[in-house]
Protein backbone atom coordinates (compact mmCIF):
# COMPACT_ATOMS: atom_id res chain seq x y z
CA UNK A 1 0.00 0.00 0.00
CA UNK A 2 1.23 3.64 -0.35
CA UNK A 3 -0.18 6.39 0.82
CA UNK A 4 -0.35 9.64 -1.12
CA UNK A 5 -0.68 12.87 1.38
CA UNK A 6 -2.66 15.66 -0.49
CA UNK A 7 -3.62 18.95 1.48
CA UNK A 8 -7.54 19.23 -0.08
CA UNK A 9 -8.93 17.65 -3.19
CA UNK A 10 -7.47 19.48 -6.92
CA UNK A 11 -9.40 19.30 -9.83
CA UNK A 12 -5.99 18.57 -12.11
CA UNK A 13 -4.98 15.94 -9.78
CA UNK A 14 -8.30 14.06 -8.90
CA UNK A 15 -8.29 12.17 -13.01
CA UNK A 16 -4.46 11.22 -11.99
CA UNK A 17 -5.57 9.07 -8.57
CA UNK A 18 -8.84 7.74 -10.65
CA UNK A 19 -6.50 6.94 -13.51
CA UNK A 20 -4.12 4.88 -10.98
CA UNK A 21 -6.69 2.99 -9.16
CA UNK A 22 -7.83 1.48 -13.18
CA UNK A 23 -3.96 0.41 -13.22
CA UNK A 24 -3.19 -0.61 -9.78
CA UNK A 25 -6.36 -1.36 -8.17
CA UNK A 26 -6.85 -0.51 -4.32
CA UNK A 27 -2.66 -0.45 -4.34
CA UNK A 28 -2.56 3.49 -2.44
CA UNK A 29 -5.17 5.64 -0.65
CA UNK A 30 -4.96 9.29 -0.82
CA UNK A 31 -5.30 10.91 2.29
CA UNK A 32 -6.39 14.76 2.04
CA UNK A 33 -5.95 17.06 5.12
CA UNK A 34 -9.59 18.90 4.14
CA UNK A 35 -12.15 19.01 1.86
CA UNK A 36 -13.11 22.35 3.15
CA UNK A 37 -12.19 23.92 -0.08
CA UNK A 38 -14.99 21.95 -1.94
CA UNK A 39 -17.38 22.84 0.74
CA UNK A 40 -16.50 26.11 1.81
CA UNK A 41 -15.41 27.02 -1.89
CA UNK A 42 -14.65 30.74 -0.92
CA UNK A 43 -11.46 31.25 -3.07
CA UNK A 44 -9.72 34.84 -2.13
CA UNK A 45 -7.57 35.22 -5.83
CA UNK A 46 -10.90 34.68 -7.78
CA UNK A 47 -12.91 36.83 -5.58
CA UNK A 48 -15.82 34.26 -5.74
CA UNK A 49 -17.00 31.09 -4.52
CA UNK A 50 -15.70 28.35 -6.66
CA UNK A 51 -17.10 25.00 -6.37
CA UNK A 52 -15.57 22.65 -9.51
CA UNK A 53 -18.39 20.62 -11.41
CA UNK A 54 -16.05 17.66 -12.01
CA UNK A 55 -16.28 14.59 -9.16
CA UNK A 56 -12.90 14.74 -7.41
CA UNK A 57 -13.78 12.22 -4.61
CA UNK A 58 -15.12 9.55 -6.62
CA UNK A 59 -13.09 6.55 -8.24
CA UNK A 60 -10.26 5.79 -5.86
CA UNK A 61 -9.48 5.27 -2.24
CA UNK A 62 -9.38 8.35 0.11
CA UNK A 63 -9.59 9.36 3.76
CA UNK A 64 -10.39 13.29 4.75
CA UNK A 65 -8.97 14.29 7.62
CA UNK A 66 -10.72 17.33 8.36
CA UNK A 67 -7.56 19.16 9.95
CA UNK A 68 -8.46 22.59 9.23
CA UNK A 69 -7.91 25.27 11.34
CA UNK A 70 -9.59 28.02 10.89
CA UNK A 71 -10.33 29.85 7.27
CA UNK A 72 -9.51 26.84 5.00
CA UNK A 73 -5.61 26.89 3.59
CA UNK A 74 -4.87 30.13 4.53
CA UNK A 75 -1.62 29.97 6.31
CA UNK A 76 1.37 27.61 7.33
CA UNK A 77 -1.04 26.55 10.82
CA UNK A 78 -3.87 26.69 9.06
CA UNK A 79 -3.72 22.59 8.31
CA UNK A 80 -2.50 20.71 11.14
CA UNK A 81 -1.11 16.85 11.17
CA UNK A 82 -3.41 15.86 13.36
CA UNK A 83 -4.19 11.57 12.80
CA UNK A 84 -1.20 11.23 10.78
CA UNK A 85 1.20 9.74 12.90
CA UNK A 86 -1.76 6.96 13.36
CA UNK A 87 -2.79 6.28 9.95
CA UNK A 88 1.39 5.51 9.05
CA UNK A 89 1.79 3.45 12.07
CA UNK A 90 -1.30 1.33 11.45
CA UNK A 91 -0.94 1.25 7.30
CA UNK A 92 2.90 0.26 7.38
CA UNK A 93 2.75 1.47 3.80
CA UNK A 94 5.60 0.70 1.53
CA UNK A 95 5.74 4.15 0.63
CA UNK A 96 4.54 8.01 1.33
CA UNK A 97 3.84 10.82 -1.38
CA UNK A 98 3.87 14.11 -0.32
CA UNK A 99 2.70 16.66 -2.78
CA UNK A 100 3.17 20.33 -1.12
CA UNK A 101 5.27 21.68 1.36
CA UNK A 102 3.09 24.56 2.15
CA UNK A 103 1.24 23.73 5.68
CA UNK A 104 1.83 22.14 8.77
CA UNK A 105 0.25 18.92 7.76
CA UNK A 106 3.19 18.42 5.16
CA UNK A 107 5.68 19.07 7.61
CA UNK A 108 3.81 16.49 9.69
CA UNK A 109 3.82 14.01 7.07
CA UNK A 110 7.52 14.20 6.47
CA UNK A 111 8.72 14.39 9.94
CA UNK A 112 6.35 11.05 10.92
CA UNK A 113 7.96 9.10 7.85
CA UNK A 114 11.19 9.50 8.61
CA UNK A 115 10.63 8.85 12.38
CA UNK A 116 8.90 5.45 11.05
CA UNK A 117 11.92 4.81 8.72
CA UNK A 118 9.09 5.12 5.47
CA UNK A 119 9.95 5.59 1.98
CA UNK A 120 9.45 9.60 1.25
CA UNK A 121 8.45 9.81 -2.57
CA UNK A 122 7.68 13.48 -3.45
CA UNK A 123 5.83 15.05 -6.37
CA UNK A 124 5.99 19.01 -6.01
CA UNK A 125 5.68 22.15 -8.75
CA UNK A 126 8.68 23.72 -7.17
CA UNK A 127 11.20 25.39 -9.46
CA UNK A 128 13.93 27.95 -9.27
CA UNK A 129 12.99 30.28 -11.40
CA UNK A 130 9.49 31.58 -10.44
CA UNK A 131 10.54 34.59 -8.22
CA UNK A 132 13.10 37.11 -8.26
CA UNK A 133 14.64 36.10 -4.27
CA UNK A 134 17.37 38.49 -3.12
CA UNK A 135 20.83 36.29 -2.25
CA UNK A 136 20.52 35.94 0.89
CA UNK A 137 16.69 34.26 0.50
CA UNK A 138 17.98 32.19 -1.91
CA UNK A 139 21.26 30.64 -0.33
CA UNK A 140 18.54 29.97 2.78
CA UNK A 141 16.21 28.00 0.33
CA UNK A 142 18.83 26.17 -1.11
CA UNK A 143 20.11 25.21 1.96
CA UNK A 144 16.53 24.40 2.95
CA UNK A 145 15.72 22.22 0.34
CA UNK A 146 19.12 20.84 0.26
CA UNK A 147 18.29 19.21 3.59
CA UNK A 148 14.99 18.28 3.07
CA UNK A 149 15.53 16.32 0.18
CA UNK A 150 18.54 14.21 1.63
CA UNK A 151 15.42 12.39 2.90
CA UNK A 152 13.55 11.77 -0.52
CA UNK A 153 13.97 8.05 -2.11
CA UNK A 154 12.08 9.29 -5.65
CA UNK A 155 11.05 12.04 -7.22
CA UNK A 156 8.49 12.72 -9.33
CA UNK A 157 9.42 15.89 -11.79
CA UNK A 158 6.14 17.47 -13.61
CA UNK A 159 8.62 19.38 -16.53
CA UNK A 160 11.96 20.74 -17.16
CA UNK A 161 12.66 23.40 -15.13
CA UNK A 162 11.25 21.26 -11.66
CA UNK A 163 13.46 18.57 -12.62
CA UNK A 164 16.48 21.15 -13.12
CA UNK A 165 15.80 22.01 -9.23
CA UNK A 166 15.29 18.77 -7.95
CA UNK A 167 19.12 18.24 -9.63
CA UNK A 168 20.10 21.47 -8.20
CA UNK A 169 19.29 20.42 -4.74
CA UNK A 170 21.00 16.32 -4.88
CA UNK A 171 18.19 14.18 -5.86
CA UNK A 172 20.30 11.85 -8.14
CA UNK A 173 19.05 11.52 -11.67
CA UNK A 174 18.05 7.96 -11.28
CA UNK A 175 15.77 8.76 -8.53
CA UNK A 176 13.37 11.12 -10.95
CA UNK A 177 10.58 9.81 -13.10
CA UNK A 178 8.43 12.11 -15.35
CA UNK A 179 4.91 12.39 -14.05
CA UNK A 180 4.06 15.26 -16.72
CA UNK A 181 1.23 17.74 -15.26
CA UNK A 182 -1.56 17.62 -17.43
CA UNK A 183 -5.02 18.63 -18.24
CA UNK A 184 -7.96 17.08 -17.18
CA UNK A 185 -10.12 18.72 -19.92
CA UNK A 186 -11.44 16.38 -22.63
CA UNK A 187 -12.36 17.57 -26.03
CA UNK A 188 -14.37 15.74 -28.61
CA UNK A 189 -12.94 12.95 -30.73
CA UNK A 190 -13.24 14.32 -34.14
CA UNK A 191 -12.53 17.77 -35.97
CA UNK A 192 -16.09 17.72 -37.28
CA UNK A 193 -17.08 17.44 -33.63
CA UNK A 194 -14.85 20.43 -32.82
CA UNK A 195 -15.47 22.84 -35.18
CA UNK A 196 -19.38 22.34 -34.42
CA UNK A 197 -18.06 23.63 -30.80
CA UNK A 198 -16.24 26.10 -31.90
CA UNK A 199 -19.12 27.73 -33.86
CA UNK A 200 -21.76 27.38 -31.79
CA UNK A 201 -19.97 29.02 -28.63
CA UNK A 202 -18.52 31.78 -31.35
CA UNK A 203 -22.01 32.54 -31.94
CA UNK A 204 -23.00 32.69 -28.54
CA UNK A 205 -20.36 34.43 -27.24
CA UNK A 206 -21.26 37.35 -30.48
CA UNK A 207 -17.80 36.33 -32.80
CA UNK A 208 -17.77 36.82 -36.67
CA UNK A 209 -15.71 33.74 -38.40
CA UNK A 210 -12.85 35.87 -39.39
CA UNK A 211 -12.65 37.82 -35.92
CA UNK A 212 -9.32 36.07 -34.06
CA UNK A 213 -10.37 35.39 -30.35
CA UNK A 214 -6.67 35.86 -27.34
CA UNK A 215 -8.44 34.02 -24.81
CA UNK A 216 -6.77 34.91 -20.88
CA UNK A 217 -7.85 31.93 -18.64
CA UNK A 218 -7.61 32.29 -14.83
CA UNK A 219 -7.10 34.83 -12.08
CA UNK A 220 -7.56 38.54 -12.84
CA UNK A 221 -4.83 39.36 -10.22
CA UNK A 222 -1.24 40.84 -10.43
CA UNK A 223 0.79 37.69 -11.04
CA UNK A 224 -1.18 36.80 -14.16
CA UNK A 225 -0.51 40.59 -15.59
CA UNK A 226 -3.77 40.33 -17.56
CA UNK A 227 -3.53 44.05 -18.25
CA UNK A 228 -0.30 43.51 -20.63
CA UNK A 229 -3.33 41.84 -23.63
CA UNK A 230 -5.15 45.50 -23.61
CA UNK A 231 -2.04 47.29 -23.92
CA UNK A 232 -0.60 44.89 -26.88
CA UNK A 233 -3.67 45.43 -28.58
CA UNK A 234 -2.93 49.07 -29.05
CA UNK A 235 0.31 48.87 -30.59
CA UNK A 236 -1.31 46.31 -33.55
CA UNK A 237 -1.82 47.10 -36.95
CA UNK A 238 -5.22 48.85 -37.23
CA UNK A 239 -6.51 46.06 -39.85
CA UNK A 240 -5.22 43.46 -37.63
CA UNK A 241 -6.47 45.33 -34.80
CA UNK A 242 -10.31 45.85 -35.67
CA UNK A 243 -10.05 41.75 -35.98
CA UNK A 244 -8.89 40.88 -32.64
CA UNK A 245 -11.27 40.10 -30.00
CA UNK A 246 -10.31 39.37 -26.04
CA UNK A 247 -11.63 36.76 -23.95
CA UNK A 248 -11.43 37.04 -19.99
CA UNK A 249 -12.11 33.40 -18.52
CA UNK A 250 -11.88 34.33 -14.79
CA UNK A 251 -12.27 36.55 -11.83
CA UNK A 252 -10.28 38.84 -9.50
CA UNK A 253 -9.09 41.94 -7.99
CA UNK A 254 -8.17 43.45 -11.36
CA UNK A 255 -11.36 43.11 -12.79
CA UNK A 256 -12.79 46.51 -12.39
CA UNK A 257 -9.34 47.65 -13.51
CA UNK A 258 -9.76 45.58 -16.85
CA UNK A 259 -13.16 47.04 -17.61
CA UNK A 260 -11.96 50.82 -17.60
CA UNK A 261 -9.09 49.64 -19.51
CA UNK A 262 -11.53 47.61 -22.07
CA UNK A 263 -13.72 50.70 -22.94
CA UNK A 264 -10.46 52.06 -24.92
CA UNK A 265 -11.44 48.79 -27.40
CA UNK A 266 -15.46 48.95 -27.47
CA UNK A 267 -17.21 45.41 -28.72
CA UNK A 268 -14.07 44.04 -28.99
CA UNK A 269 -13.37 42.93 -25.08
CA UNK A 270 -15.74 40.52 -22.93
CA UNK A 271 -15.82 38.86 -19.91
CA UNK A 272 -16.94 35.34 -19.18
CA UNK A 273 -16.77 35.46 -15.70
CA UNK A 274 -15.55 32.27 -13.63
CA UNK A 275 -16.48 29.50 -16.18
CA UNK A 276 -16.51 25.73 -14.65
CA UNK A 277 -14.73 22.84 -15.85
CA UNK A 278 -17.51 21.60 -18.32
CA UNK A 279 -17.59 24.54 -20.35
CA UNK A 280 -13.84 25.33 -20.47
CA UNK A 281 -13.37 23.28 -23.66
CA UNK A 282 -15.93 24.75 -25.47
CA UNK A 283 -14.35 28.52 -24.65
CA UNK A 284 -10.73 26.76 -26.08
CA UNK A 285 -12.29 25.54 -28.81
CA UNK A 286 -13.97 28.73 -29.53
CA UNK A 287 -10.74 30.88 -29.42
CA UNK A 288 -7.05 30.97 -31.74
CA UNK A 289 -4.60 32.08 -29.39
CA UNK A 290 -3.99 31.79 -25.32
CA UNK A 291 -2.44 34.48 -23.94
CA UNK A 292 -0.55 33.75 -20.64
CA UNK A 293 1.17 37.45 -19.44
CA UNK A 294 2.36 35.95 -16.14
CA UNK A 295 4.94 37.92 -14.20
CA UNK A 296 7.80 36.66 -12.42
CA UNK A 297 5.65 36.44 -8.98
CA UNK A 298 5.24 32.46 -8.47
CA UNK A 299 4.05 30.95 -12.25
CA UNK A 300 5.73 27.47 -11.16
CA UNK A 301 3.55 26.01 -14.34
CA UNK A 302 1.14 27.16 -16.41
CA UNK A 303 -1.83 24.67 -15.91
CA UNK A 304 -4.10 26.64 -18.58
CA UNK A 305 -1.46 26.45 -21.28
CA UNK A 306 -2.28 22.59 -21.29
CA UNK A 307 -5.68 22.74 -21.69
CA UNK A 308 -5.32 25.45 -24.51
CA UNK A 309 -3.13 22.51 -26.32
CA UNK A 310 -5.60 20.33 -25.96
CA UNK A 311 -8.40 22.37 -27.84
CA UNK A 312 -5.10 23.14 -30.84
CA UNK A 313 -4.91 27.22 -29.81
CA UNK A 314 -1.88 28.57 -30.29
CA UNK A 315 0.28 30.16 -27.37
CA UNK A 316 2.02 33.17 -26.25
CA UNK A 317 3.54 33.34 -23.04
CA UNK A 318 6.03 35.29 -21.09
CA UNK A 319 9.81 33.35 -19.88
CA UNK A 320 7.81 33.76 -16.40
CA UNK A 321 5.72 30.77 -16.60
CA UNK A 322 7.13 27.71 -15.68
CA UNK A 323 6.12 25.47 -18.33
CA UNK A 324 7.83 27.61 -21.42
CA UNK A 325 11.18 25.48 -21.34
CA UNK A 326 8.84 22.12 -22.19
CA UNK A 327 6.10 24.13 -24.72
CA UNK A 328 8.57 26.21 -26.61
CA UNK A 329 9.54 23.88 -29.79
CA UNK A 330 6.77 25.09 -32.40
CA UNK A 331 6.05 28.05 -34.74
CA UNK A 332 2.72 28.32 -32.84
CA UNK A 333 3.95 28.74 -29.18
CA UNK A 334 5.63 32.02 -28.86
CA UNK A 335 7.88 32.75 -25.45
CA UNK A 336 7.92 36.41 -24.75
CA UNK A 337 9.97 38.33 -22.05
CA UNK A 338 8.26 39.29 -19.19
CA UNK A 339 6.11 42.20 -18.83
CA UNK A 340 6.71 43.23 -22.62
CA UNK A 341 3.80 44.56 -24.42
CA UNK A 342 5.43 45.27 -28.06
CA UNK A 343 7.32 41.66 -27.86
CA UNK A 344 3.64 40.34 -26.85
CA UNK A 345 2.05 42.65 -30.22
CA UNK A 346 4.28 40.85 -32.18
CA UNK A 347 3.56 37.31 -31.37
CA UNK A 348 0.06 38.19 -31.59
CA UNK A 349 1.30 39.36 -35.09
CA UNK A 350 2.79 36.09 -35.88
CA UNK A 351 0.53 34.11 -34.99
CA UNK A 352 -2.80 36.11 -36.29
CA UNK A 353 -1.37 34.68 -39.99
CA UNK A 354 -2.05 30.97 -39.24
CA UNK A 355 -4.92 29.39 -40.13
CA UNK A 356 -6.79 27.12 -37.13
CA UNK A 357 -5.53 23.89 -36.73
CA UNK A 358 -7.14 21.72 -34.16
CA UNK A 359 -4.02 18.99 -34.26
CA UNK A 360 -0.56 20.79 -34.45
CA UNK A 361 -0.06 19.91 -31.07
CA UNK A 362 -0.77 16.80 -30.53
CA UNK A 363 2.17 15.80 -29.75
CA UNK A 364 2.55 17.89 -26.63
CA UNK A 365 -0.78 16.42 -25.61
CA UNK A 366 0.22 13.24 -25.97
CA UNK A 367 3.16 13.53 -23.51
CA UNK A 368 1.61 15.90 -20.87
CA UNK A 369 -1.19 13.36 -20.32
CA UNK A 370 -3.20 12.33 -17.95
CA UNK A 371 -2.15 8.82 -18.41
CA UNK A 372 1.41 9.59 -18.32
CA UNK A 373 0.63 11.28 -15.31
CA UNK A 374 -0.72 7.75 -13.74
CA UNK A 375 2.00 5.25 -15.34
CA UNK A 376 4.68 6.50 -13.54
CA UNK A 377 3.07 6.73 -10.31
CA UNK A 378 2.23 2.74 -11.61
CA UNK A 379 5.48 1.65 -12.30
CA UNK A 380 6.93 2.83 -9.18
CA UNK A 381 4.43 1.06 -6.88
CA UNK A 382 5.12 -1.56 -8.62
CA UNK A 383 9.07 -1.19 -7.64
CA UNK A 384 8.03 -0.67 -3.98
CA UNK A 385 6.25 -3.54 -3.62
CA UNK A 386 9.23 -5.41 -5.18
CA UNK A 387 11.22 -4.27 -3.15
CA UNK A 388 9.57 -4.92 -0.14
CA UNK A 389 8.49 -8.39 -1.28
CA UNK A 390 12.23 -8.97 -1.63
CA UNK A 391 13.46 -7.69 1.90
CA UNK A 392 10.24 -9.88 3.62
Amino acid sequence: MILIFETHPIQYKAPIYQRLQQLRPDSFRVIYGTDGSMRDGYDTEFGRKVTWDMPLLDGYPHTVLSNQRGPVLQGFRSLTGRGVFKILGDTKPEAILVAPFLFQFDATVFACARLLRIPIWIRVETQDEAFVRPKWKGDVRTAFYWLTYKAVAHAFCIGSLNREHLLRHGIKEEKITFSPYASPLTYPATDAEKQRVRDATRAKLGYQSDDIVLIFSGKLIDKKNPQLILTSLGLLPADLAKRIRVLYVGSGELEPTLRREAEKFPGQVHFAGFVNQSEMAAHYLAADVLVLPSRRMGETWGLVVNEALGAGCGVVMTNAVGCFQDFNNSERIRVIPDNSSNACAQAIIGLAKMPRSFNWSTPFNTLYSIENAAQALAKQIDIAKAQRAATA
